[in-house]
């Protein structure tokens, strides 16, 4: 599971972000809760506060420690600095795997590795690993196995060790690779050959199928069934096409998938990525969760990620949003809030705000709007 990352001096953050997932003892002790370490997040602020920036860390991480080593070796890292500045940008993330906790340190400029590392903490903490710029410092008897792979400027130890079938970095490999992000991007407007990329996945299984057509149903959007209809455009190409079925005084009617609404189309391709992530244990950080949805919707499709029978793998689900009314589900120990000053961003955890504003017997979003707290835009 995910514990928390931070950044420094990325995007609209200069002096860093850090957001966590783990509950304080207050709120295990106010809701008779087990569970140290929270299935869902809100990140909310007024526009341009640095909400996207926020998730942008996790969709960099996820490209960088799995994907880095298929660069060039010219190729620059791929992220912003706060106004492009040359200081270092640092980051570390805090995740547990198997009961065991491990901290990932990293530190870059756009054109190379500082430094990377990752500690087991048992007791004292142990590096497992370490580099500085391309050469291995330091290693554990079982990581000894890296000192024997090349290392490249604008690559990752794990990106590079999986290349070179390093079973013993699987670990770090497998937990970033389950990283699913969506930034910046409206899952409803997405180019047709990436619809018909998700129309094709459905078509193959019956299980994610089903699960989407279960929960649209039972939102009540009118539909009483999905089918997906194969047609051969040629020999090497075929449409897969879906079919909205809606009754009417006892008929049944197909409706193209651009008849429906906004919201619905969203929905459709959202919720493969739910399942797929329920189904994997991912942590999936998704930008504008509330794009063209009621607000009513917004909390049945939390409670996928915050009820056991829904989420049996502990996946992670971590999302910004406009929607004021989410706010009284997440409460306080569940809802980061973002704002700017002066062009950079800042954010904090509600709980940590000092003083009763925030307490749990009392509803979060009129406090919210009533701009006491932070994150809403000033007009």
């Amino acid at each position: 599971m995910l514990l928390s990352y931070s950044a420094k001096n990325f995007y609209s953050f200069k002096e860093g972000i850090e957001v966590s997932f783990r509950l304080p003892n207050s709120y295990l002790k106010s809701t008779s809760n087990t569970k140290k370490v929270t299935n869902a997040l809100c990140i909310k602020g007024a526009n341009g506060a640095g909400k996207s920036n926020a998730l942008k860390v996790l969709d960099f991480l996820t490209k960088f420690c799995c994907n880095s080593f298929s660069l060039k070796p010219e190729d620059p890292l791929n992220f912003k600095s706060f106004f492009d500045n040359e200081t270092p940008t640092d980051f570390k993330v805090e995740f547990e795997i198997n009961g065991i906790e491990y901290v990932y340190d990293l530190s870059i400029t756009k054109k190379e590795v500082l430094n990377e590392s990752i500690i087991r903490k048992i007791k004292r903490g142990s590096v497992l690993f370490e580099r500085i710029k391309n050469k291995i410092t330091k290693t554990t008897e079982e990581f000894n196995e890296l000192k024997e792979i090349k290392l490249r400027s604008n690559a990752s130890i794990i990106s590079t060790a999986h290349q070179y079938e390093i079973k013993k970095i699987d670990f770090a490999y497998s937990f970033f690779f389950n990283f699913i992000t969506s930034i910046n991007t409206s899952l409803s407007l997405l180019g047709e050959t990436e619809n018909e990329s998700f129309n094709k996945r459905y078509s193959e299984s019956e299980k994610n199928f089903s699960f989407t057509k279960e929960i649209l149903k039972k939102f009540d959007l009118g539909i009483k069934d999905i089918i997906i209809k194969e047609r051969k455009i040629d020999e090497n190409e075929t449409k897969y096409i879906p079919y909205f079925i809606h009754e009417n005084n006892g008929k049944d009617y197909n409706l193209l998938f651009e008849q429906e609404s906004s919201g619905t189309q969203n929905l459709y391709y959202q919720l493969y990525i739910y399942k797929v992530a329920l189904e994997l244990g991912c942590v999936f950080a998704l930008d504008e969760f509330d794009n063209d949805l009621h607000p009513d919707i917004l909390p049945l499709l939390v409670d996928l990620f915050t009820r056991e029978e829904t989420n049996p793998n502990n996946a992670q689900f971590i999302f910004t949003t406009h929607s004021s009314s989410i706010l009284d589900q997440m409460g306080k120990y569940r809802t980061i809030l973002v704002n700017k000053e002066e062009n950079e961003s800042y954010l904090y955890r509600l709980d940590e705000l000092p003083g009763d504003m925030i307490r749990n017997d009392r509803p979060l979003e009129p406090v919210y709007r009533s701009g006491k707290i932070g994150g809403v835009p000033k007009v």
